[in-house]
């Protein structure tokens, strides 16, 4: 993995630069003039320091903005460059020099040697008191570095109260995304990828620019890799900022350790990384139905996560489960079901890409297949490893519906039939053994996407209206019956027995119901018409006493 590249100094935290330091009011009485180095007046100031010893680099740090009249120098020249060199090769920001006590104009041999190590050097052409510039450019030092300090402590608040809340680091990553204003990633120590956050930047950027970071590519975009702490003094993955969105500021390393921190503590508890890939790609599965990407743009976003290049066709499918497993622990238990059929998948060489979707409940997956013949072997196998697993980690096979679209040879068909088999899990379905296909035409799904249509309720208070106010008014329920009858094809034999009822009784009954309707059902077309009110009423949310009727 590529080393992240070094930041530039004005990303240092709780610095004034150069330039800054010429615009205070203390220096500015001095004329300053910028006579060498130009070009770095950006370098950050760590202190303020005057001096007029010859050693003066050997008693400094780096950083400092250097005040001297000049007398060390006593006209030599030769002094003069190799001053300038030791104070640049010392790592110093800026030499600032006050013309009048010792010289009149700056030496030739001076501007020289800072030109040469393009260090800055700021001619004073008035005197002033270098107590009062020290202290004016030292109090703005500190002044930034408290104000950084505050502002560091409330987004460490923040995201202890995100996390205390019950979120997660999701939430805690889009925090830090939103506040350093570029996107964050979480890898793994191995550069597998965990999780990643946005900000202005699209998915598909973020992870070409990830991709291109931890591979070196030549033009990569700046990047900012932090260790996140281990407990046992070995590194346990790392938070890589990138520089997408616009350049680091001064506090991006910080707020990053901050962040680091306390995704630390998260990962390190049980199944949480599981957890976090599984959410990372269902969102990526995710964001390719809502948006509108083309197959190019798809192919680079799946292969970074790792998906192989030239898979024959692409098989979506969608593991929904019921409201079985309670909310705090969805996330948990439904990532783990995942996790057994994705090593189950992987053991076998089957390529397969999937996770999460948002809400949890459901796992969605592109399966790989080697041709499209194998769907239904394929569709079938998935059925079973789903079903292991449930039984493993939920204690029931039918804990989850397994749901199969249509093999495609692109991932832009594919992605097509991943948003219909989703539609397809949104409707209450009844039992289906092994797996339901999305891709049949289905009159459950369609009353379900019109259940809403002021259309459909005319139509079920038109067919079932007077049916309805019966059973709303007495204890005996005609409804039932009447479903019984046409789901039995109205076959009054077979009607009879699977109501347990004699004959007559339900004769009786029949001949209520079409008084009722004022219609009678020998009719076909009545037969047709009355299946379908039923059917919808069903997804309108009524008829749900079901005992049968007693008349």
């Amino acid at each position: 993995m590529a080393d992240a590249p070094k930041l530039e100094p004005e990303t240092v935290a709780g610095s004034i630069t150069v330039a800054e330091a010429l615009e205070l009011e203390s220096l500015k009485r001095g004329s300053p003039e910028v006579v060498a180095g130009h070009g770095s007046l950006s370098r950050p100031i760590r202190w303020a320091h005057a001096g007029e010893v010859r050693n003066l680099a050997a008693l400094l740090r780096g950083g400092e903005l250097v005040l001297t009249t000049g007398i060390a120098l006593d006209g030599d020249a030769r002094a003069a460059r190799r001053f300038a060199a030791e104070l640049a090769e010392r790592g110093i920001a800026g030499l600032v020099l006050e013309l009048g006590s010792v010289f009149n104009a700056v030496p030739a041999a001076l501007v020289d040697g800072a030109a040469e190590h393009d260090l800055p050097l700021i001619a004073l052409h008035r005197e002033v008191a270098f107590v009062e510039v020290t202290e004016a450019v030292n109090h703005e030092l500190l002044s930034r570095r408290l104000l950084q300090v505050r502002r560091l402590d409330l987004l460490q608040e923040r995201f202890t109260t995100l996390m205390l809340d019950g979120a997660g680091i999701p939430e805690v990553l889009g925090a830090l995304a939103a506040e350093m204003r570029n996107p964050v990633v979480l890898q793994r120590d191995d550069g597998d990828l965990l999780f990643h956050a946005v900000h202005e930047a699209d998915s598909s950027e973020v992870l070409n620019a990830w991709d291109g970071f931890r591979r070196g590519l030549p033009g990569s975009v700046p990047a900012l890799s932090v260790p996140l702490p281990s407990g046992r003094g070995s590194q346990r993955g790392s938070l890589v900022a990138l520089a997408l969105d616009r350049p680091f500021d001064e506090i991006t390393r910080l707020a990053m350790e901050r962040a680091g921190a306390l995704v630390a503590v998260v990962t390190r508890q049980t199944h949480q990384e599981e957890v976090l890939v599984a959410r990372d790609r269902g969102n990526l599965l995710a964001g390719f139905m809502d948006g509108d990407l083309s197959e190019n743009e798809i192919v680079r976003q799946v292969e970074a996560v790792g998906f192989p290049r030239r898979v024959p066709h692409l098989l979506p499918c969608v593991l929904a489960g019921p409201a079985r497993v309670p909310q705090s622990a969805q996330a948990t238990v439904w990532t783990m079901v995942w996790r057994e059929v994705r090593q189950e998948l992987e053991a076998n060489a089957v390529p397969v890409l999937g996770g999460l979707m948002p809400g949890e409940g459901r796992v969605a997956m592109v399966v790989g297949l080697p041709g499209a013949g194998h769907r239904e072997s394929r569709a079938d196998a998935l059925a079973a490893r789903c079903a292991r697993a449930l039984e493993k980690q939920v204690g029931s096979t039918d804990a989850g519906l397994r749901y199969v679209g249509d093999a495609s040879r692109s991932w832009t068909g594919a992605i097509r039939s991943l948003r219909e088999v989703v539609e397809a899990t949104s409707s209450p379905r009844p039992d289906v053994r092994g797996w339901y296909d999305a891709t049949r035409p289905d009159l459950h799904r369609l009353l379900w996407a019109l259940r809403e249509s002021p259309d459909v309720r005319s139509f079920v208070e038109r067919r079932l209206g007077p049916l309805i106010q019966h059973d709303d008014a007495r204890r005996s329920k005609l409804l039932p019956t009447l479903e019984k009858y046409l789901e039995c094809g109205g076959r009054k034999t077979d009607t009879a027995r699977a109501l347990h009822l004699e004959r007559q009784s339900l004769y009786h009954r029949i001949s209520r119901i079409e008084a009722l309707l004022g219609e009678s059902l020998d009719d076909p077309d009545t037969r047709l018409g009355a299946h379908l009110a039923v059917r919808a009423q069903r997804l309108l949310g009524g008829a749900d006493d079901t005992r049968p009727a007693s008349e």
